[in-house]
C-alpha cells in the first residue's frame, strides 16, 4: 500500500480466548449443568452424576440445519434464549442428507447444509454450539435428525466416535443419535436396535453421558425400546408429539409402558400444531401435555426456534417460536420480536417453571451472618458496593471475573463467581455481557486469486484499489463501527494477507471511499490470516475486540461444459470437452481410466458416442500451478437410451468371478472396481461403475440394496419403490476398502463384490 496508517497491539492474556474452540470454553453463567452435572439413568429417571437429583429440562429445538435454521445456530441466539426464555437444553437438529419425514430420498438437503455434504462445516457449526452450550451453562442435544439413519451406520458411527472423544470432558452433551424412525425406511425396532447398538458402543468408549434413542413411527414408541433395550448403560427413548394431532389420552401409554419398564423417556421434540408444523395451535391439548411432562418430570423441547416464514422453503411455518419472515440473530432483533400464537404459549411454559440455579448451586449454604442475596451486574460497570455485609471478608472463586476489598467488588470480565464469606456462607455474582459492536463487512471470508472475496453476505470485487501493484478488497468509508465508534483493525499473520488504510485511487472505488483514506485487506501470499478488530465502549455496547480469518487462495479452475450425458447412439454433442480451461491450463482426460474409449471419442472439443449401449466414466484433470489449483472432474456419459447397459448375467450366473460389465462380443474386461456377480435373477440386472450402482429391472417390485463390509457389518441399506425408473445409488461416499453388494427384488438376488478406490 502506498499510505499506511498502523496500529499494533498486543492481544497477551486474550488471544488465547480468541482462537479456542468449545473444549476450552468456561462458563459464564450458573445454569443446569453446574448443578447437575452430566446427565445419566437411574432406573427410569434421568439424573445428574454430580448430585442423584432428577433432573427436569425445558427447552427449544433448533430447526434442521439448513439455510432456514442455520442462521438462528448462534451465541447470540443461545444466550438471548438463556436469559429471556430460560430454556435449560436446546437441541441441534443436524440435518443428515434428506428431509424426507417417510424416509425417502427424493428430497435432497442441499449438500452445504447437510452432514453428508459437508462434515467439516457441520463439525464447526457443532463446535460453535457446544461452546454456546458450555458458557450459558446448558445442556445441548447432538441430535442426528434423519428419518433413515439406520441406513447411515457407518457415517452416525464414525461422527458420534469422533465428537465423543473431542467432547468426552463436556457434560453439556447428550447424544440424540436417531431423530424418528419410520416404516418408510424400515425403521422397525429390530433395525433401530442394531443401529443404536453399533453406535452407543461407539459413544461408550469414550464417555457415559446420556444417549437417547428415537422410536418406530415417529418416535411415538418408546415402549418398544424399553422392552427390547439397547446394549449400553444410560440410555433413554425418546418419544414426539404434536399436541393438535397426538393426544395425551392417545399416546401418554406409550410413555408409562416404557417406565413401568424401568427405562426413562425423553421427549425431545414437541409442538403445539399439527404434525406437519402447520395448523393453529391446540391450546387446551397442548395444557394436557406440558402439565402431563411436568407432572412426571419428563424433560422437554419444543419444535422450533425460527421465523414463521422463510424464503427458502416457502413454507409457513405455524410450530415457529418467532412471528414474520425475517431472520432473527441480533439480540435488538430477538428482544424486539414478536411471537406466533405457539411461541406465546411455549414462552409462558418455559418461563413460568423458571430456576434460580445460582440458589440450587449454594443450597445449604445460605445462612450465615455473611450470607448476602445473589449479585447480578453488568460487564461495563466497573465496580460495585453495598451489596456484601461490613464486618465480612470474602474469596472469590473466579478472580478473572471479580475481585473483594471489603465490601467492594471489582468487575474484570463477564462470566460468575462463587463468594464465599468468612462463616461459610456462599453468594454468586453474575456478571452479564453487554451487546458487542459490529462492522459493516468485517466477517470471515474466502478471497482468490483473479477473483472475488465470499463472505456470509455475498461476493466482492478484488482489485489493486490503491495503485500499488498489490491487489486488496475495501472496506466501507466511515471507518466506524455500525455503533459510531473509530476502530482499528490489524492482521496477525501479515505475510498472508496485511491490514491497513489507503487511498482509493482505481475506478472499481466509490465516491465515498474516495474521500480520504479507507481500511483494505492486502493479499500478499496464499495461505490465511487473523484480523482483530478493536474499538472503544459506548453507551450501550461493550469495547470491541473481535477476530476474523481471511484466506486468500489461488484461483479456482472451472470445467463447466463438461457434464454428465445421456447420449443416443451415434449422437455428437458439441462444446463438451476443452483442451485449455479459463486460466490457460492444459486439460487432459480419461475415459474408464484410458486415454480413449471404444464406447465414446473425443473429436476436438465435440463427444461423439458409438453405436454400442454403455457407461462411461470420464475424467478431467487440470495440473496445479503457482497460481491456480489443480481440478479433478468426473462425470458419467449414458450411451444408448437405458441407464444400465445390457449385461447377459444368465449366461454365467453360477461363476463367483465372472465380470458383470458389459463388453462388445462378450468379451469381458475388468472395470476399475473390482466386480464380480454371484447371483442374477431373470430381469434383474445391476452393477457398479465409477462408484454408482445401476438397476434394471422389468418387474415393478421394491428393490432392496444392502452393502456389508468385509468383515459383516451393514453400511449401507436403500429401498427403492420405483424399479421401472432404472434406479442408480451413489455409493462412492463409504470409505475405501471392499464390499458386498446385494440386491433383492422378491425372489430375484443379485450379489458383487465391490472395491471402493
Amino acid at each position: 500500500m502506498k499510505t499506511i496508517c498502523k496500529v499494533l497491539f498486543t492481544l497477551a492474556a486474550t488471544s488465547a480466548l480468541l482462537f479456542a474452540d468449545a473444549t476450552d470454553v468456561t462458563p459464564k453463567k450458573v445454569g443446569p449443568v453446574s448443578y447437575y452435572g452430566a446427565l445419566h439413568t437411574n432406573g427410569n429417571k434421568i439424573v445428574g452424576a454430580k448430585n442423584g437429583a432428577q433432573a427436569m429440562l425445558r427447552g427449544m429445538s433448533l430447526f434442521w440445519s439448513d439455510a432456514t435454521g442455520e442462521p438462528y445456530y448462534n451465541k447470540t441466539v443461545i444466550d438471548w434464549a438463556t436469559d429471556n426464555l430460560k430454556i435449560d437444553v436446546f437441541r441441534f437438529a443436524m440435518g443428515i442428507e434428506y428431509y424426507n419425514s417417510d424416509g425417502g430420498t427424493s428430497n435432497a438437503i442441499d449438500a452445504s447444509s447437510s452432514y453428508k455434504g459437508n462434515p467439516g462445516g457441520m463439525e464447526g457449526i457443532l463446535d460453535r454450539m457446544v461452546a454456546a452450550a458450555i458458557e450459558n451453562d446448558v445442556y445441548i442435544i447432538v441430535d442426528w435428525h434423519s428419518h433413515r439413519a439406520h441406513y447411515e451406520t457407518s457415517l452416525a458411527n464414525s461422527f458420534f466416535s469422533k465428537i465423543s472423544a473431542k467432547y468426552k470432558d463436556v457434560p453439556n452433551i447428550i447424544y440424540e443419535i436417531y431423530n424418528e424412525p419410520v416404516n418408510g425406511s424400515g425403521g422397525n425396532w429390530g433395525n433401530i436396535k442394531s443401529y443404536a447398538n453399533t453406535v452407543s458402543a461407539s459413544i461408550r468408549k469414550n464417555t457415559d453421558n446420556l444417549i437417547i434413542v428415537g422410536t418406530p413411527v415417529w418416535s411415538q414408541n418408546p415402549q418398544q425400546g424399553a422392552s427390547d433395550p439397547v446394549s449400553a448403560k444410560n440410555i433413554a427413548y425418546v418419544f414426539h408429539f404434536y399436541a393438535a394431532t397426538h393426544s395425551k389420552g392417545s399416546y401418554s401409554g406409550n410413555i408409562e409402558s416404557a417406565l413401568n419398564k424401568g427405562y426413562p423417556v425423553f421427549i425431545s421434540e414437541w409442538g403445539t400444531t399439527n404434525a406437519d408444523g402447520d395448523g393453529d395451535p391446540n391450546t387446551s391439548a397442548t395444557s394436557e401435555w406440558t402439565s402431563y411432562m411436568d407432572q412426571k418430570n419428563i424433560p422437554n423441547c419444543n419444535w422450533s426456534l425460527r421465523q414463521k416464514t422463510s424464503h427458502i422453503d416457502n413454507k409457513s411455518e405455524k410450530s415457529a417460536f418467532f412471528d414474520g419472515g425475517s431472520t432473527l440473530t441480533t439480540e435488538k432483533d430477538l428482544n424486539e420480536a414478536t411471537l406466533t400464537a405457539s411461541g406465546s404459549i411455549v414462552k409462558s411454559y418455559l418461563t413460568k417453571n423458571a430456576r434460580t440455579w445460582a440458589d440450587s448451586l449454594t443450597k445449604g449454604k445460605r445462612s450465615g451472618s455473611c450470607a448476602a442475596t445473589h449479585i447480578v451486574a453488568k460487564e461495563t460497570e466497573s465496580t460495585l458496593s453495598g451489596k456484601l455485609k461490613s464486618g465480612c471478608t470474602y474469596t472469590s472463586s473466579n478472580e478473572s471475573v471479580v475481585t473483594v476489598s471489603g465490601t467492594t467488588l471489582a468487575i474484570h470480565s463477564y462470566g460468575y463467581s462463587i463468594l464465599t464469606g468468612n462463616d461459610g456462607s456462599q453468594t454468586v455474582v453474575t456478571i452479564q455481557r453487554v451487546a458487542g459492536q459490529t462492522i459493516n463487512g468485517f466477517m470471515d471470508m474466502v478471497c482468490r486469486y483473479k477473483g472475488n472475496c465470499t463472505s456470509a453476505k455475498g461476493s466482492s470485487r478484488l482489485l489493486d484499489y490503491d495503485g500499488d501493484g498489490k491487489i486488496e478488497w475495501t472496506f466501507p468509508a466511515s471507518g466506524k463501527t455500525e455503533q459510531g465508534m473509530t476502530y482499528t483493525l490489524t492482521s496477525l499473520d501479515p505475510t498472508y494477507v496485511d491490514v491497513g488504510k489507503s487511498s482509493c485511487t482505481a475506478a472499481g472505488c466509490s465516491s465515498t471511499q474516495k474521500e480520504g483514506q479507507i481500511w483494505m485487506y492486502q493479499m500478499n501470499k496464499f495461505g490465511s490470516a487473523k484480523i482483530v478488530a478493536t474499538a472503544a465502549a459506548t453507551t450501550g455496547y461493550r469495547a470491541m475486540q473481535d477476530t476474523i480469518i481471511v484466506e486468500y487462495r489461488k484461483a479456482q479452475n472451472t470445467l463447466s461444459t463438461l457434464k454428465s450425458y445421456k447420449f443416443a447412439l451415434g449422437e455428437r454433442v458439441e462444446n463438451m470437452f476443452r483442451d485449455i480451461s479459463a486460466y490457460g491450463s492444459p486439460v487432459t482426460y480419461t475415459f474408464d481410466g484410458e486415454s480413449t474409449s471404444p464406447y465414446v471419442t473425443k473429436d476436438g472439443n465435440a463427444a461423439i458416442a458409438g453405436n454400442t449401449k454403455a457407461i462411461v466414466t470420464v475424467v478431467a484433470t487440470i495440473p496445479e500451478t503457482d497460481s491456480i489449483e489443480a481440478l479433478k472432474k468426473t462425470v458419467i456419459f449414458t450411451i444408448g437410451d437405458t441407464t444400465a447397459p445390457v449385461m447377459d448375467l444368465s449366461s454365467n450366473s453360477s461363476s463367483p468371478n465372472s465380470s458383470n460389465s458389459y463388453t462388445p462380443g462378450g468379451n469381458p474386461i475388468t472395470p476399475p472396481e473390482a466386480i464380480s456377480s454371484v447371483i442374477a435373477g431373470q430381469g434383474l440386472k445391476a452393477n457398479v461403475h465409477g462408484g454408482i450402482l445401476l438397476i434394471n429391472s422389468n418387474r415393478p417390485e421394491p428393490i432392496y440394496v444392502d452393502v456389508y463390509d468385509m468383515i459383516g457389518n451393514r453400511v449401507f441399506q436403500q429401498i427403492t419403490i420405483d424399479a421401472a425408473k432404472s434406479p442408480s445409488i451413489g455409493l462412492s461416499g463409504l470409505p475405501q476398502g471392499n464390499y458386498v453388494v446385494r440386491i433383492r427384488q422378491q425372489s430375484q438376488r443379485i450379489t458383487l463384490r465391490w472395491m471402493n478406490k
